[in-house]
């Protein structure tokens, strides 16, 4: 078995849509908020704002017409793109269209994997479904007469397995190996374990189940981790098939990893990315015209400039220029340092103010005389 980062776990590899994942390729396609198993998976995390409503969303942009799933797939250079919910097979059509728009426009290697808890799924939308290109099918349930689906969908030339969470106690685990054992016994690919979570809308059942956080996290779960290790321990002695387990700061790392490539590709003139896969620049004001902002920035030799409100936007490698500074401290402007999420509404996430700029360039100065 081999371990790898934030403690995540796999037994004889992942499958394909796991390793784009983790490389921030993955588009998160959210099909719909419905799904006819609200009130019966206590442990589901879809937030309160998305349960129940048929919205859809690729990423963080809401989905209002096909050019939308092509502009965020473009945006971070996506190599695929896993559909989820609620519950896909409530909208079949939608995904097919979907799917073969995928394909069409970013060619058969973009691969596409779909998630369904199998309730509303038939033989005839699973064909479908094949038939645009879906290349990988991850049945999420604990019924048996669910997991036929999962031959199926081998039958009609997909990839297929199964994706539950890790829930810690001794006929959690017992049913993880039925699972498990199922998917190797009709010829199945894998079985991914997710470590399970406290969220706003699912606290209080897990609470009432005796779980409580990890120590060293606000939303994983104590005990899941251990029970994924040891059913996939039993995955490797027992079975021929893949097995991985999938620990909550991942979910973390795959947005930052995504925003890393998005920030490449959607920065404005003005926008330097960041290691941290944020936007930064830098706002000048000055109680005047902002004509004049402008003007004297152009004037210190600064290219990369917007209006942004009543003030000038600056790339901050342009800002931190000592003459830059000078000549702004001179006119009475003063300037402050962003960085904004690289999704479209630009979140403002931190904010550095005019002192930090002159530190950081005072910083630097002594470091060359040094």
């Amino acid at each position: 078995m081999e371990r790898l980062r934030f403690g995540a776990l796999r037994v004889r590899g992942w499958s394909r849509g796991c390793e784009l994942c983790w490389e921030g390729a993955k588009m998160v396609v959210f099909s719909t908020g419905v799904c006819p198993l609200y009130g019966e998976c206590p442990y589901c995390t879809i937030t309160a704002d998305r349960r129940g409503r048929d919205v859809s969303y690729a990423d963080e942009v809401e989905i209002r017409g096909p050019e939308d799933l092509i502009f965020e797939a473009e945006a971070i250079g996506a190599g695929g793109a896993g559909i989820t919910g609620g519950e896909p097979s409530e909208v079949p059509e939608r995904v097919e269209r979907w799917v073969r728009l995928l394909k069409e426009e970013f060619g058969s290697g973009f691969h596409v994997h779909l998630y369904t808890n199998a309730r509303g799924l038939t033989p005839r939308i699973l064909s479908r479904w094949a038939d645009a290109g879906l290349d990988e099918i991850r049945i999420h349930s604990w019924r048996e007469e669910d997991w036929s689906f999962i031959s199926e969908a081998k039958d009609l030339g997909m990839s297929a397995g199964a994706e539950v969470p890790a829930i810690p106690g001794r006929g959690w685990v017992r049913r993880l190996k039925e699972l498990a054992g199922y998917v190797d016994r009709v010829g199945g690919d894998f079985v991914n374990l997710n470590e399970l979570e406290f969220s706003e809308v699912n606290r209080d059942v897990l609470r009432s189940w005796g779980l409580v956080p990890r120590p060293d996290s606000e939303v994983a779960v104590s005990g899941s981790a251990e029970a994924a290790e040891e059913v996939l321990r039993w995955v490797e002695a027992e079975t021929s098939i893949m097995g991985y387990f999938c620990p909550a700061e991942q979910k973390d790392y795959q947005m930052w990893a995504r925003w890393r490539r998005r920030a490449e590709r959607v920065a404005l003139d003005h926008e330097t990315p960041t290691d941290d896969g944020t936007l930064a620049y830098g706002i000048v004001s000055f109680s005047g015209d902002p004509d004049r902002v402008e003007a004297e920035l152009r004037g210190a030799g600064v290219r990369h400039l917007a209006r942004v409100g009543d003030g000038v936007a600056v790339r901050p490698e342009e800002l931190l220029d000592p003459s830059v500074l000078d000549r702004l401290i001179r006119m009475g402007a003063t300037a402050r340092l962003v960085e904004v999420s690289p999704t479209d509404d630009r979140i403002e996430l931190a904010s550095y103010p005019w002192e930090y700029l002159l530190r950081r360039v005072s910083r630097s100065e002594e470091e060359v005389e040094g």
